[in-house]
């Protein structure tokens, strides 16, 4: 027998025998109904991995802008963005790279969020499901050098499932350049392990945890560095304020292995992936 609720008249949630889903089909219809985009063709990934949109790309003539003014891109946005934040892990990063710039905007901005809105029509009956692994907390993090092309700052993002469904992920420039793979996935580390930290707390309050949560990344380099405090040129450049993540592990509140590129669907939430490679990602976080 299956239950069914409403909240916020725009997230159903429905659970069935020891199965939780979480989705926002009715939510998308008026979002493509709003914006005009009901009758667009679907599309299999929000953005192509070939697809670069700059701040460089803003109109050149006085008639581009005048087409442009009418265009309700701030608007289509927010939307997106509510969509990510509530039950989308898999358009967090096409989300923050629309989201970087929302003046003075080319059409190559507005066509990425068409693409990004005929995504979501073509996913919109997707779920994000809890029930399907263990209940148990994991985390996967990972970073994309120099990703932005107007500062070349990498992107950091991670995500943390339990019960085989993402309870929290995240997708963000990183706040300084950095000169190194190495560097941008230990920044990336420090950063989820502040969070993994958190969820910690809270899972064990429940008794859901009864040891120090996993990071899962890519990156031996970022591993080595993170477990070996000995200085030497390679690492002088690296601030302070991110060895935080030595302490952390020299306490055991965090435990970091590595697992192999194709296993860590934190992929998704640091750049554009061809269709395969984001179905994979999306499904080991809950998105089915």
């Amino acid at each position: 027998m299956k239950y069914k609720c409403y909240i916020s008249k725009s997230i159903r949630i429905q659970r069935e025998l020891h199965t939780l889903y979480l989705s926002q089909e009715k939510y998308i219809d008026k979002m493509l109904d709003r914006f005009c985009m009901a009758d667009a063709k679907p599309l299999g990934v929000p953005l192509q991995p070939y697809d670069k949109i700059s701040k460089e790309d803003c109109p050149k003539t006085q008639e581009a802008i005048n087409d442009m003014q009418g265009v309700p891109y701030a608007s289509a946005c927010g939307s997106l963005m509510y969509a990510m934040v509530a039950t989308r892990p898999d358009i967090a990063y096409v989300v923050g790279v629309v989201n970087r710039c929302t003046a003075n905007l080319d059409k190559a901005y507005w066509n990425a969020v068409k693409s990004i809105t005929r995504y979501l029509k073509g996913t919109k009956n997707k779920c994000l499901c809890y029930g399907k692994g263990p209940l148990e907390l994991k985390s996967f993090y990972n970073s994309n050098m120099a990703g932005d092309v107007d500062t070349r700052k990498s992107t950091s993002g991670y995500v943390f499932t339990l019960a085989g469904g993402a309870v929290s992920w995240c997708s963000r420039l990183q706040k300084v350049v950095a000169l190194s793979t190495t560097k941008t996935e230990y920044i990336s580390a420090t950063e989820a392990s502040k969070e993994a930290i958190w969820l910690a707390h809270l899972c064990s309050e429940f008794g859901l945890l009864e040891k120090a949560p996993v990071l899962s990344c890519d990156s031996q380099s970022a591993i080595c560095l993170a477990k070996n405090a000995m200085f030497h040129a390679c690492t002088k450049h690296i601030d302070v304020c991110l060895h935080f993540i030595r302490e952390v592990l020299e306490d055991g509140l965090i435990t970091l292995i590595k697992v192999h590129t194709s296993q860590n669907p934190a992929d998704v939430l640091t750049k554009c992936l061809p269709k395969a490679q984001h179905q994979i990602c999306i499904q080991m976080v809950g998105v089915m």
